[in-house]
Parts: C-alpha cells; structure tokens; sequence
C-alpha cells in the first residue's frame, strides 16, 4: 500500500472530495477558509477559489460547475469560482457539513451549529428542481453518507453521539424509512466523519482524531482498517479509470505539522484492493 500526497496545498478543514474523471482531477473543500480546490491526481498542479461563504460538501452539477452546500444553505459554484447563492436559510450561528450527490441527482447536506450544540443541525435534500425540503431534524454533527450499490439503502453519519444509521431507501421517491443504528464508534478512539461506498457494497469510514479509515461490511462487521499517518481523516472518495485510487481528505486544524507533515494534505491511497462507485452528479 501507498500513500502520498498529491497537492502542495495545506488545508485547515480539508474536506468533502469529489472526482472528475473528465478532468483526472479532485476537488475538495477547506471549510474555515472559504475555499475549494482543485487538483490533476497525477501532475499535482492545483487551482484554487476563494469564496464568500464556508462550504461544507461540493459537488458536480450536470449543466457545469457545482453546487455546494454553504453557510448560509444551497449555492451554485461556476468552475471560475463564481458564487451564486441559491436557498438561504441557516441562523448565523449555524453552517452546512457534509453532503452527496443519490444515485437520482438529488443532492443532500446536512447542517451543524457552530458550537456543535446538541439536535440543533438537520438533513436537508435539494431535488433536482432546485427546490429543497427537510428529511431529518434533531442532528448533531451531520456527516458523511452514501448509497448502496443497488440503491436500497441509505447510510448517514452523525458524529455526535457516533452512529452510523441505515435506512431504507426509494431512489424514485427521495424518502428514507426504517431506520437502524449500524455502527456505534467508541469517540474515545477517533470520531466517524466522512465516508464513501465500495463497488462491492462496503463502507469506508474517515476517523476524526483516529488517524486511520477502516471498512465495515454492509452487515456492519469490521473488515479492516488503513492507518494513515495523519491523525485528522475527514472524508474519502474513489478516483482514476478503475476507481481503485482512494482519497482522503484530511486537516491541519490543531495539529503540530512538524510532527505530521501530511497533515491537511489531500491523499491518494493506492493498493488498498478496494475500488468505488461512479461519482455522481446533481441534476
């Protein structure tokens, strides 16, 4: 296994990528500086945008560009670094997270207050006619997510307290159902945070504080786990022509990076025997 960086760009909340086989690059977001980047996997050449706005997740919009989910709510991004605010709807003490394209176009983000205050963050869908709707409430730390490869169920990540939920899920519908609690992380050993879906149906999980991903059966058993050398994971994705190169995107945020040089770095992790599904984008 191997594990290199790929940019020379430091983030301090290093987050959310995404893939773009057209362009053989990923994009993420670094929350706290109101900015995202993007960068060529194998060149490493790196293009940055600042905006007016924290974004928590970004994502490929169809008719170009992206959509991102922000402090305020919903807005669109140009591939320029244009800022076009879509739905504004947040308190000033509150932000959005994580967020992720379904398997229909839809794009879902949950929310956070700032002071991590308990229940007080929510699950928000934006369907494709640029309308949007709440799909839960009473959430903490809203995170990662993804889709099975069959599209039968849906797995949400609320980092406090630590669960993992699985629900059933309707791609014509958008709707959630039947929820269970999957995985329940011991906080004391790394925080779940962002996470990305295997081809074969397992769960990849970046651990907060925990220096490492590990992979969980559709089940819930734990398969393995990658030690990564920074103690800050914050989300992955799958990227390259067989989507078998794992990216991690990572924090500098209160780590000594004389100690973890890699830290808020974006990571390609080859090696791993895993691949991905297809990056998926809203419209």
């Amino acid at each position: 296994m191997n594990i290199r960086a790929i940019s020379e760009v430091t983030s301090d909340l290093g987050e959310g990528p995404i893939w773009s086989a057209d362009t053989n690059s990923v994009t993420w977001t670094d929350i706290t500086q109101n900015t995202f980047h993007t960068a060529d996997i194998d060149t490493g050449k790196t293009m940055s945008f600042g905006v007016p706005s924290m974004v928590g997740a970004i994502a490929h919009s169809k008719d170009g560009g992206y959509i991102a989910a922000t402090q305020k709510g919903f807005a669109r991004i140009d591939v320029d670094g244009k800022y076009s605010p879509l739905h504004s709807f947040l308190p000033d003490d509150m932000r959005m997270n994580d967020g992720k394209v379904d398997p229909s176009g839809r794009f879902w983000a949950g929310s956070m207050a700032l002071s991590f205050e308990k229940g007080r963050g929510s699950l928000y869908v934006l369907e494709k006619d640029n309308l949007y709707r709440s799909i839960l409430d009473d959430i903490t730390l809203s995170n990662g997510m993804g889709w099975s490869p069959d599209a039968q169920y849906f797995y949400y990540i609320d980092s406090v307290p630590g669960v993992l939920k699985r629900f059933d899920y309707d791609l014509y519908t958008g709707h959630i159902s039947n929820p269970k609690d999957l995985i329940t992380f011991d906080s004391s050993s790394g925080i779940p945070d962002g996470m990305s879906m295997c081809s074969d149906g397992k769960i990849v999980i970046a651990l907060w504080d925990g220096g490492r991903i590990e992979i969980y059966e559709q089940s819930g058993e734990k398969v393995s786990e990658i030690t990564l050398g920074v103690s800050r994971p914050t989300s992955c994705t799958f990227a390259g022509p067989n989507r078998d190169i794992l990216i991690v995107s990572t924090a500098s945020q209160g780590i000594d990076r004389a100690d973890e040089p890699l830290a808020g770095k974006i990571l390609a992790v080859t090696g791993t025997g895993l691949s991905g599904l297809p990056t998926q984008q809203y419209g």
